[in-house]
């Protein structure tokens, strides 16, 4: 009987451990292409081949190389794609797809599953069994039933290969079904965070430190009667995620919803519908199903996923953020029958839908805020200055005010009468992106009253005398004008200087002519025009319906 004796050895690849294809499959791909018992490189295996030739003829003794092949770096182990699934936040089950790959040469057994598998569905169950090479896809779903957050770590055992790991985690999202009480209408809050450096002198550097704006809903709700869902609601979910409707933007079905559909007929201009957010279907009674869209038109929403329920037309329709209440929560009982909170919801979901804008105006290389206040309320405006105070307590304090001028802060609140006005803001107050963008804006301020009618030529203007002429010579923050035209055209200028004239008139001249001719009663408001910037990153944005808001900006003036 021959004996074959043979050296075994992975030269062709370097003769070392991990410097061919097992460190770029084993070292530096994914996880889940690393096999537990991974193959090491092949180095010095000598043995003994015995031949079990009966004939003692061919007792010969051969000696010679086998040379490892790549095929030892793909085969003889198990894949698993993905080793983890993050399902993120869920409002209806959600599947994801699993592959197992058994490249041994060899049938292989799933023989057994370690691990919580509370809330998930899975594919597949040991004992199963794979045939050689055999690649199979198993579906892992994530339901709604089990508790509200879910982070496991399943283990699959092979009868060749080792074991491999899939971990999961997911949260569930409920749906904040209840109808909010428009009596205290609904605020919006958006926040941005700017970092401002402030000189001396009363110069800016302002550094943006936040993307996009942190966003909140603050509204009130009402329940009556036996439900309790209320109380439910904060002892079971008041520190998970909510999917919780814009309520400003609900609307009612046209058309029914029937199970199966994946196109909806609902308007989504100037509403917060956006690709890969959520909408939610509800009625009086207090059912709900949130729907996942995958795109939209202006008339139209496509849904990831078929609708499961039937909606009557006249149900509502919503788009809905995701959300959470904060730790502590009050909620107040007039009587034993009803119960009524004003929630707020800190947003997690702060994919944008609006898009930065400036107004149609720039003025001397900065956007503008022509928009007229709405006085139901008072503007109040602080004068600051920036002073140094030296105070050594033994005689009269020092007082140095480097910058010379006011900083004035002026509180001004804007009616927004309809949904397109509503989105216009909006695309305003992203372009400020709170305190970090000037703007100019006009005083609103009957500062300036022009004396005397003047050509359209004219770069000198007389007006009635105030002491520009001393006070106001290339003072900061008055040197530039705005004339609102009666017919509402809006003419900005820079002044250059104030002259003197007599005690009743000054004469004003500007850098260029308004190019028309104009007598004072043409002019609605005659005002200064100042540099500002919010004064607050946060904005709050007030519904009073679902389709009139106001806002209120503190407007801080600034150097140019």
């Amino acid at each position: 009987m021959p004996d074959v004796i043979g050296a075994l050895t992975s030269s062709i690849l370097g003769g070392a451990a991990a410097t061919g294809m097992n460190s770029l499959w084993d070292n530096n791909h994914p996880g889940y292409f690393e096999p537990t018992t991974a193959a090491p490189a092949i180095m010095g295996a000598v043995g003994v081949i015995a031949s079990g030739q009966p004939s003692p003829e061919a007792l010969i003794v051969l000696a010679g190389a086998h040379c490892g092949s790549f095929s030892d770096d793909y085969y003889h182990r198990i894949y698993l794609q993905p080793s983890r699934i993050e399902f993120g936040n869920l409002v209806i089950p959600t599947t994801r797809t699993v592959e197992i790959w058994n490249a041994f040469l060899d049938p292989i057994t799933i023989f057994q599953l370690d691990g919580d598998a509370e809330g998930l569905s899975l594919g597949f169950f040991p004992p199963a069994r794979m045939r050689a090479l055999e690649d199979i896809f198993y579906e892992v779903t994530a339901t709604l039933d089990g508790p509200s957050f879910v982070d496991t770590l399943l283990t699959i055992h092979f009868s060749e290969g080792g074991t491999r790991d899939l971990a999961i985690s997911y949260g569930r999202v409920l749906v904040m079904g209840l109808l909010h009480d428009w009596q205290g209408g609904f605020t919006e809050r958006l926040e941005w965070l700017t970092d401002v450096l402030t000189m001396r002198d009363g110069g800016e550097q302002r550094v943006r430190l936040r993307a996009d704006p942190r966003r909140s809903f603050e509204f009130d709700v009402l329940e009556y009667g036996n439900s309790g869902q209320l109380d439910l609601l904060m002892n079971v979910w008041q520190s998970r995620v909510y999917a919780v409707p814009v309520w400003t933007d609900k609307a009612r079905l046209t058309t029914a919803i029937y199970p199966g559909d994946t196109v909806l007929a609902v308007s989504t201009t100037d509403l917060d519908y956006h690709a890969g957010g959520l909408a939610i279907v509800g009625s009086s009674t207090g059912a709900t199903e949130a729907l996942e869209i995958l795109s939209l038109t202006a008339d139209t929403i496509t849904l990831k996923r078929p609708a499961l329920g039937y909606w009557p037309a006249g149900a509502w329709i919503a788009p809905a953020r995701l959300g959470r209440l904060p730790a502590q929560q009050t909620v107040t009982q007039p009587t034993v029958a009803i119960s009524q909170a004003k929630l707020r919801f800190d947003l997690e979901d702060l994919a944008s839908t609006v898009t930065a804008t400036n107004s149609p105006i720039r003025y001397r290389g900065y956007d503008t805020l022509l928009r007229h206040p709405n006085r139901v309320e008072d503007v109040t405006v602080d004068y600051q200055r920036l002073v140094d105070v030296f105070d050594h307590e033994t005689g009269t304090p020092a007082v140095i005010d480097i910058p010379n001028r006011a900083f004035i802060v002026r509180r001004y609140q804007f009616l927004l009468p309809d949904r397109a006005d509503i989105t216009t803001m909006r695309g305003w107050l992203a372009a400020c992106a709170g305190r970090q963008v000037p703007f100019w804006v006009p005083t609103w301020e009957r500062g300036l009253e022009v004396a005397q009618p003047f050509a359209l030529d004219t770069t000198a203007i007389l007006v009635q005398a105030r002491g520009f002429s001393t006070y106001y010579q290339a003072m900061p923050s008055r040197q530039d004008v705005a004339f609102l035209h009666n017919d509402g055209t809006w003419y900005l200028r820079q002044i250059a200087a104030f002259e003197f004239v007599d005690g009743v008139v000054e004469r004003m001249r500007m850098d260029t002519a308004l190019g028309v001719a104009c007598t004072p009663s043409d002019f609605r408001i005659v005002c200064f025009l100042e540099l500002a910037r919010l004064e607050s990153d946060a904005v709050e944005i007030f519904f009073e319906t679902d389709r009139v808001a106001r806002v209120a900006l503190p407007l801080r003036s600034i150097n140019g």
